[in-house]
């Protein structure tokens, strides 16, 4: 965005007439200056300006539930910083999000919704005992589900589902297994009979034993996405290792902290280590690689390859944000239709748009639609469930 440009804005800001679009783009332009320090455009020209929107994005802060109380006010002189300080907290808001296209041109773009509200996800899964019962663990009531292999399942309020050894001299060996599956529009957390933690992303399947007492291994397979925390543990002396075993793919473990993707309709399936050591392997790739923390490692039908990532953007999912940087506009709405479990239909060639940026999952889709357009020359429907993306036009 040019110097006059900003200028324009600045003007429209001090009349009050900024679109939201417009607004957008002049806070994504302070937090771009802030971080970057490139352009020529002095700050200190809107010195006029800058208290009164830095009570405007205090004042949605406020107003979508968001504390805020390490910005402390401070002199004028030092307000810039406190923008600059707030940026992470009001992208995750999406109050100054920025998006780009591939030649980072940034142009105004409108949404087209329908009246039917399409809400985000939530708390959904389903759990299959090792008797085939089946239990809709969302309407379901908190305390204890079930009790199988002297194993009980207890619902938290908190929505949890947490297995605990009830008497460990009734657990009792055998291949008996559950599988927890969480729908388009779902997620949820589990703490398995080991004691490890695992949420599962939408559209996700985990097949574990209802014990690990009277195994060599704690063995795990996953369909879709999980992040794990994995709980150290011993068997007569011995660490007992955790596999989690996915398409193509072995991730083996002590105890640590990874995401695991491995969604079936994805070309890689990528595992992204947190804190610990894993070994990762695939069918073609025997020996597989060991990742230290701040490694991902991706998995194709014909290599193993490791790269240094973003951790924060791997579990973002987890900590309820859509977080993207440089990614393809059809991998956005993979993850934007099975969190809101909607259909996405393209009317045109996306394939060079790009998007970056963050925003809350837990806001409407229409507020998330409205900051992907942002991308450029990109507009948005609804039709029911579907979400129909077309050129901009003029």
């Amino acid at each position: 965005m040019s110097e006059k440009e900003i200028s324009i804005l600045i003007e429209k800001y001090k009349n009050g007439t900024l679109t939201a679009e417009e607004s957008a783009f002049l806070n994504a332009w302070y937090l771009n200056y802030a971080n970057e320090q490139q352009s020529s455009f002095d700050p200190a020209d809107l010195d006029p300006n800058l208290d009164l929107m830095w009570n405007a994005i205090e004042g949605s802060l406020s107003e979508h539930g968001f504390r805020h109380e390490r910005l402390k006010p401070v002199a004028k002189t030092s307000l810039w910083p406190r923008i600059a300080a707030a940026a992470s907290v009001i992208l995750v808001m999406g109050v100054a999000l920025y998006f780009f296209n591939t030649e980072h041109t940034k142009v105004p773009v409108t949404t087209d919704m329908a009246q039917t509200e399409i809400k985000p996800g939530g708390n959904r899964a389903f759990l299959t005992l090792a008797d085939g019962s089946r239990i809709s663990l969302n309407d379901a009531a908190n305390g204890e589900l079930a009790s199988q292999a002297g194993i009980t399942i207890t619902k938290t309020k908190n929505g949890q589902l947490i297995y605990t050894i009830a008497e460990q001299q009734s657990v009792k060996p055998g291949n008996l297994y559950n599988t927890i599956e969480t729908p388009r529009g779902g997620q949820y957390q589990i703490n398995l009979p080991d004691g490890s933690k695992v949420w599962l992303n939408a559209e996700t399947k985990l097949k574990f034993p209802v014990t690990f007492a009277d195994k060599k291994e704690r063995k795990v397979e996953l369909s879709g996405e999980a992040y794990f925390e994995v709980a150290k543990l011993k068997t007569q002396g011995i660490k007992m290792p955790f596999i989690v075993s996915s398409s193509g793919q072995k991730v083996e473990v002590l105890g640590t902290h990874f995401n695991v993707n491995a969604y079936r309709d994805e070309n890689n399936t990528k595992t992204t280590l947190l804190e610990g050591l894993v070994r990762v392997s695939g069918l073609l790739t025997p020996h597989g690689a060991i990742l230290k923390p701040g490694q991902q490692a991706s998995l194709s039908a014909t290599a193993l390859t490791l790269k240094n990532v973003d951790t924060e953007q791997a579990i973002a999912w987890k900590n309820g944000l859509f977080m993207f940087n440089n990614e393809p506009l059809s991998h956005v709405m993979k993850e934007v239709s099975r969190w809101y479990n909607v259909e996405v239909e393209y009317k045109g060639d996306f394939s060079a748009v790009v998007i970056g940026g963050s925003v809350s999952k837990f806001t409407n889709i229409k507020e998330v639609l409205d900051v992907l357009a942002l991308a450029g020359k990109i507009s948005f429907k609804t039709a029911g469930n579907k979400v129909i993306v077309s050129p901009l036009t003029d």
